[in-house]
């Protein structure tokens, strides 16, 4: 915290001299990061950097039943980003690193400076032509929300403090016979969030960290994959996943089994096609055989430690120009609770991205994610009461949000970038049918990228 407070001057000095190079200087650089690990192309390093001044009607992500006014700021933020490729005969290596600082001088508190930081890593060796083993990690720190991440079960709002999200996997590919394929994975998350910390009497701090949502899971897939034509390949997958949470509450603690089937599908060269549809069983073990905890046949009880939920998802991708395509899907799954009287939800979502060029200069990329989690055990005030000594409600949580960039490419490694992005977080539950948390936010920004 010293570090951050002495060099806080400088930053805003640092912010202030980047916001007038937007209009003095046409070299300066990349926006919004896209992409996969490493770039595209034949270049081994990358480099693209992004200014944008901007417009945040809520940048802290404040409720409408705030007791203070909801506050909106103008921003000033730079995207640095470094990516490498290699490609050999045996062995493929893609490394990314991103910085975003982002500087909302209206806020003028501690936070006013929020930064968020990326490493995506990985590695594919091929042992021989029917065998590869990829490796990879996908390491995030940010104090904005992303509100994809709900589905892990963290709430999309500010964290002046900062959270952590990182995905490591290990996957094996095989190719047993001419038309009969595996792939094996094995995945490990964390999710850590910490709110903001409180200074005690005697001078140490509480790191505010967030119990509700902290939690470490591992996973082990399995899935066979048979050509049954050139067109069409269908698929039979095992999904176990276990999650322990910092804080169970007694009955967070959960384990999930998912079964599946499902096909891929290439109607054109141009048009795919992938649907799943089956199966998951939850395990909430840590719920305690107890009658005294909630009440008999109730939660505790033991009664609803294991239950089935249907599982499935489709997607297609349409490549209609060189550099156009269209895509989306929707899916039905269990996903994990951010909050702490929850176990868990069941989600309804859909995605929907479409990226066209109108000429090769000009063109827009936009996107939709829509999450509907319905959480579960569906719990009476009365029985939340009895579990964690106060009421924060059981029902529905809605999150929305659209993005849309138009980019003009004045060079080819120098374009201007004009977007908008969109966020409603809805919490609706049987209280006063809110839980205070639901916002709307609006994002305007001008930019420039540079990419070499």
């Amino acid at each position: 915290m010293f570090g951050r407070e002495a060099y806080r001057p400088f930053c805003r000095t640092f912010f202030y001299w980047i916001g007038l190079g937007l209009c003095f200087i046409p070299v300066l650089l990349h926006a919004q990061i896209e992409g996969s690990a490493g770039q595209t192309g034949n270049k081994p390093f990358t480099a693209t950097v992004a200014l944008r001044e901007g417009y945040d009607s809520n940048p802290l992500t404040q409720s409408y039943q705030s007791t203070q006014d909801v506050q909106s700021s103008t921003y000033t933020s730079i995207t640095p980003s470094l990516g490498y490729n290699y490609t050999g005969l045996q062995a493929d290596l893609a490394l990314r690193y991103d910085f975003t600082g982002i500087y909302y001088p209206a806020i003028n508190q501690s936070y006013d400076i929020q930064y968020s930081q990326a490493f995506i890593g990985r590695y594919t060796y091929a042992f021989d032509p029917r065998v590869s083993l990829t490796i990879s990690d996908n390491f995030l720190y940010s104090e904005q929300p992303i509100a994809q991440l709900v589905t892990v079960g963290l709430a999309p709002v500010t964290q002046t403090q900062g959270y952590i999200n990182n995905l490591g996997t290990i996957e094996m590919d095989y190719r047993v016979t001419d038309r009969l394929s595996m792939v094996t994975r094995w995945n490990n998350s964390i999710l850590n969030s910490d709110g903001v910390g409180t200074y005690n009497n005697d001078g140490t701090i509480n790191s505010g960290s967030s119990a509700s949502s902290n939690y470490m899971n591992n996973g082990a897939f399995h899935q066979f994959r048979l050509d049954i034509t050139p067109e069409t390949v269908g698929t039979f997958s095992v999904d176990y996943q276990i999650f322990d949470y910092q804080s169970d509450e007694g009955y967070r603690d959960n384990q999930q089994v998912a079964f599946s089937i499902g096909a891929d599908h290439t109607f054109l060269p141009t048009l795919t096609f992938s649907g799943r549809a089956g199966v998951q069983l939850q395990d909430n073990y840590g719920l305690t055989d107890s009658s005294t905890v909630i009440s008999s046949g109730g939660l505790g009880s033991g009664e609803l430690e294991i239950e089935a939920y249907p599982f499935a998802s489709l997607s297609s991708t349409w490549n209609y120009d060189q550099r156009s395509f269209v895509s989306g899907g929707l899916s039905v799954a269990v996903q994990q609770s951010n909050l702490a009287t929850s176990s868990d939800s069941e989600a309804y979502t859909i995605n929907f991205n479409w990226d066209h060029s109108f000429t090769e200069k000009l063109s827009v990329i936009q996107s939709f994610f829509l999450n509907v989690a319905v959480f579960t055990p569906q719990l009476t005030e009365a029985q939340t009461i009895a579990l964690a000594g106060s009421y924060k409600g059981s029902g529905q949580q809605t999150t929305v949000t659209y993005q849309c960039k138009f980019a003009y490419e004045f060079y080819p490694y120098l374009s201007a970038e004009l977007g908008w992005s969109y966020t409603n977080y809805g919490s609706y539950f049987d209280l006063n049918n809110s839980n205070g948390g639901s916002y709307t936010r609006n994002q305007v920004y001008l930019g420039l990228r540079g990419t070499y």
